[in-house]
């Protein structure tokens, strides 16, 4: 029974709501996500309400990529702020009504690099190219420095979160050896808003060493055809730390 409940969610359904429901949402971003996996707006969010300083405070950037919990004080204010600029209501007509929220951090890539020869053998990365096995799943990067090319963009594959997929453990998540040019490269600008569904296949090799920050949230919904259910929603709760998006909201 597990299996086939498992293989409606990752097949069936998600099929319906990726080619036939999004006709019926009107509001423009939750479709342009449904169409193409990912949606970006310019210079739109507020970053001078909270401090960003204490969490992007680095000596140096000699590593690869580095993650700070963001305090839920300023949780708080950026998930307000992103409800008054409409986000929260696209979360909910692309997850449902009922969604919980977690990572939750700053993320800054410094200047190392990890692509295929700096792997070891039988080592598997999240640089690679992949999906994240979570199904139907929102992250939103708020971009904290000025546009440069330079700098390592967000790889996506283009409408490729519509593709079925079916994975049995983390390995067969990876697509190490995707060329790079099938990707759509993403770069941010300060205050831009990206939003994409994890399920696309997304992310490449690091080879750039110009530091750049984002604040990272994730999003997912809950239900009966979610991989969030009442089934595990106790213990991912507690692995995750997540939150209901509800309590953030002031």
């Amino acid at each position: 029974m597990k299996m086939i409940k498992r293989f409606i969610n990752r097949t069936i359904l998600e099929q319906l709501y990726y080619n036939f429901v999004n006709l019926f949402l009107f509001n423009d971003k939750p479709r342009k996500i449904s169409r193409d996996g990912f949606c970006q707006i310019s210079n739109i969010f507020p970053l001078h309400v909270i401090n960003l300083q204490k969490y992007l405070n680095y000596k140096d950037f000699n590593f690869v990529d580095d993650r700070k919990k963001i305090e839920k004080s300023d949780l708080k204010i950026v998930f307000s702020n992103l409800n008054k600029l409409g986000f929260i209501s696209t979360l909910r007509d692309y997850l449902g009504n009922n969604i919980y929220c977690y990572d939750n951090t700053i993320r800054t890539l410094g200047n190392k690099i990890s692509n295929n020869s700096t792997l070891q053998p039988g080592e598997t990365s999240s640089w690679q190219p992949h999906h994240d096995g979570k199904g139907k799943r929102v992250k939103i990067y708020i971009w904290l420095n000025k546009k440069n090319l330079n700098t390592h963009p967000l790889f996506y594959i283009k409408g490729s979160h519509k593709v079925i997929k079916n994975w049995y453990k983390y390995e067969d998540t990876r697509y190490k050896d995707i060329d790079i040019v099938n990707f759509d490269k993403i770069y941010g600008d300060y205050g831009d808003i990206i939003l994409f569904d994890t399920h696309g296949i997304h992310s490449h090799f690091k080879n750039s060493i110009v530091p750049r920050s984002v604040i990272e949230l994730t999003f997912e919904g809950y239900g009966f055809f979610n991989r969030l259910n009442k089934s595990n929603i106790s213990d991912e709760i507690r692995r995750l730390g997540m939150i209901k998006l509800d309590e953030l909201i002031i």
